[in-house]
């Protein structure tokens, strides 16, 4: 600022007009930025002379260079109440080192912008290192990029063994902050140096920094192995992405074959995304089971029957390679269940192409067509007990109830006749859940008879069975106003089991 300038002048004149003209320029609010700028100036004046004119600081001569010690602020800096110092405080570090490198010992004439950096440039390094403590430079700012900067230049020393370089440059940095090696990797791989750029990923500590350079020097197997280490599965299909697109297949699925991870992860993708390249992958390995399973599943995607069944043909035959009997037969009954379906839909015109065993029996009993649901029950050993449960809740979901009572005289129920009266209930219809009642095995007499709103018999069978808890569970039912007989009743008949 020319106001500024001009004003330091007068004081150092000790003008009587100084501090008016300085309080002028506060009042515009100019003081501050004339401050900061001359502040700046010092930083690009190479004179010492010059710099304490625009600092105000008195200075001390040392034996080795030529030192700045502030005595005091500026004369405007006392006329601000909130400037802060650290500007100030830090230009005369600068300026401490500034004018020590210049010093005809060192004779190294550095500008502001260019210092400590351009040291390093020079290879100059302990004196940038040493300028970087001094300033208190933040590490990764100044100590670390003065050894990145070394080390790059290490790597490019032809007369030293790689495993030398290696073992230097890893003690140097350590695990200082803000140093990649695999930059410096990059530096020595670009210098033709692959080996050694392989040594000093060693000492990277991240997987995603390592795995692309390995990939770019043609390393394929370290860098999958580098990826399966680092458990990153984003890494390890970038990995095998580029195999695949690197190498013929043979010699990619050789590869995944010893790396069992990167080989489950490529199936996963297969799976969804290449299904063919997932058949190979099984034929390869003779993994007949797998290639069963493969078949079962591409079967389900299939909409002619006759493709569908050729697969689960091909199914058989693998499970029976993997000696899986349990597998095969299982296949062969859905092949069966397939062309029975096949049957039924042309000969019934009802649409249960692709239902499971069980689906296809409640359809069947539920659209009235007993006799093939006979022949399906018998033809695939279905139980007896599950027939008789989708029979029974099929029929009553059909509401024929008609048909229902034949069925529960046709012979003697499996499942009971309790479940009879629980499925009549269920659908509303009582009337028909007591025809069931006497049928019911004394054991379960009291619920069939509390199923059916039936309170007088519940407490009939409980006191003839003379069961506490059965006694119990009708009282529960009972209405002290409206069931008085039968609470007295068993009351009476608590009591004398009691006695006994």
């Amino acid at each position: 600022d020319p106001w500024y300038w001009y004003h330091l002048d007068e004081d150092s004149k000790e003008s009587q007009k100084a501090d008016e003209y300085l309080r002028e320029i506060k009042e515009q609010d100019l003081l501050g930025e004339a401050v900061k700028q001359c502040v700046e100036a010092a930083g690009y004046e190479h004179e010492p002379e010059t710099q304490k004119m625009l600092l105000r600081v008195r200075e001390q001569q040392s034996p080795l260079f030529s030192c700045l010690f502030s005595q005091a602020a500026s004369f405007g800096k006392c006329f601000l109440s909130n400037f802060r110092p650290e500007l100030f405080v830090h230009m005369c570090r600068d300026l401490r080192v500034l004018n020590a490198v210049r010093d005809y010992t060192v004779g190294i004439p550095l500008t502001l912008p260019q210092y400590p950096f351009m040291l390093v440039h020079r290879k100059l390094y302990p004196l940038a290192f040493e300028i970087c403590r001094y300033l208190k430079t933040p590490e990764y700012q100044g100590v670390s990029r003065v050894l990145k900067h070394w080390a790059c230049c290490k790597v490019q020393q032809k007369e030293e063994a790689d495993e030398v370089i290696a073992r230097a440059i890893s003690v140097k940095l350590g695990e200082t902050a803000g140093i990649s090696y695999s930059d410096i990797a990059a530096k020595a791989y670009e210098c033709g140096r692959t080996e050694l750029a392989i040594k000093l990923l060693e000492f990277e500590p991240r997987s995603g920094e390592q795995v692309p350079l390995l990939l770019k020097m043609k390393r394929s197997q370290l860098a999958l192995s580098k990826a399966i280490e680092s458990g990153d599965t984003d890494l390890v299909y970038t990995v095998v992405t580029y195999l695949k697109n690197e190498m013929n297949r043979g010699d990619f699925f050789m590869t995944l074959r010893n790396q069992p991870v990167a080989l489950s992860l490529y199936r996963q993708f297969c799976k969804h995304q290449e299904p063919e390249t997932l058949k190979d992958l099984f034929n390869q390995d003779d993994d007949h089971q797998e290639l069963g399973n493969f078949y079962v599943r591409a079967s389900y995607q299939e909409g002619k029957l006759e493709t569908r069944v050729s697969l689960l043909q091909s199914a058989v035959d693998e499970y029976n390679k993997a000696k899986n009997e349990f597998a095969a037969k299982a296949t062969e009954e859905e092949i069966r269940l397939l062309r029975f379906q096949r049957r039924v839909e042309e000969e019934k015109g009802e649409r249960v192409l692709g239902c499971s065993l069980h689906d296809t029996l409640h359809c069947l009993l539920t659209l009235g067509l007993h006799k093939q649901a006979e022949q399906l029950y018998k033809d695939f050993r279905v139980p007896d007990k599950r027939y008789w449960w989708l029979k029974l809740t099929a029929l009553a979901e059909k509401e024929d109830w008609e048909e229902l009572e034949k069925f529960a005289k046709s012979k003697k129920s499996p499942i009971g006749y309790l479940p009879f009266v629980e499925v009549c209930v269920k659908h509303l219809n009582k009337y028909e859940a007591k025809k069931y009642v006497s049928k019911v095995t004394p054991e379960q007499k009291v619920k069939a008879h509390l199923a059916v709103g039936d309170l007088e018999g519940a407490a009939e069978a409980a006191i003839e069975r003379r069961s506490e808890g059965e006694v119990s569970l009708v009282l529960s039912r009972c209405s002290a106003t409206t069931d008085r007989t039968i609470v007295d009743r068993l009351n009476r008949a608590r009591a004398a089991a009691a006695k006994k």
